[in-house]
């Protein structure tokens, strides 16, 4: 299968309702892992702005969006340009991340597998299903546990638990809490440009996430 292909025109989203999700740092990694392999470019539609920095720093082409109507309008504008369109959407749900919905291919969910994050779930996930029951089934979406402490912990356990009946697809890739990918920002870097065993082994669960969401997109075209 080869990415490249996939990869023709198509716009991800990272989208959560709630801030501290890790929207920012999955949407940074997926940004430069798409840049390896072709023209991506990173629109950073989170207020805060906090990604911006950090793509510039990577050498990732930037923009920013905040409108509503301007995120409707300019996506497939970009999805023209680029092979590949990353979005980092606000913390938050409202009319900007029903845009991004709109228009994205795949919504991508990090969720934190805390009882106050998978609570606070239900409003992104009914979200989603509303724009596919207006675009005919689109985007695919695809949620994760990120910020886990620990594959064998409890909390894990539970929210894996919790999540089994979600409408979204769960993934099996689960990104653990990891300094090395919370610093990567502050150091101008991802964990795929990192090399201590940490940054290694998170390198590793974030190329199987996005391979992941190629397989998704893959699975979804030839059906």
């Amino acid at each position: 299968m080869s990415n490249r292909k996939i990869l023709s025109h198509k716009i991800y989203a990272v989208v959560n309702q709630k801030g501290g999700a890790g929207k920012s740092t999955t949407a940074g990694h997926l940004a430069y892992w798409l840049n390896q392999q072709c023209a991506a470019i990173f629109v950073d539609a989170d207020g805060q702005q906090s990604g911006s920095p950090w793509m510039q720093d990577l050498g990732i082409n930037i923009v920013q969006m905040h409108d509503p109507e301007q995120l409707f309008e300019e996506l497939p504008v970009l999805a023209r340009q680029y092979d590949a369109v990353v979005v980092d959407g606000p913390g938050n749900a409202g009319e900007i991340t029903k845009s991004i919905l709109g228009r994205c291919d795949i919504a991508i969910v990090p969720n934190r597998p805390s009882e106050f994050d998978l609570r606070s779930s239900g409003t992104i996930v009914q979200f989603v299903r509303h724009v596919r029951e207006l675009r005919g089934g689109m985007p695919e979406a695809v949620l994760f546990l990120n910020a886990a402490k620990g594959k064998r912990s409890v909390l894990l356990r539970e929210a894996q638990e919790a999540l089994s009946d979600c409408p979204l697809k769960l993934s099996k890739i689960v990104i653990n809490d990891l300094t090395c990918i919370t610093d990567a920002p502050g150091q101008r870097k991802t964990v795929f440009q990192m090399r201590s065993e940490q940054a290694l082994s998170a390198a590793t669960a974030y190329n199987n996430l996005f391979k992941e969401v190629l397989q998704v997109l893959h699975d979804k075209k030839i059906s």
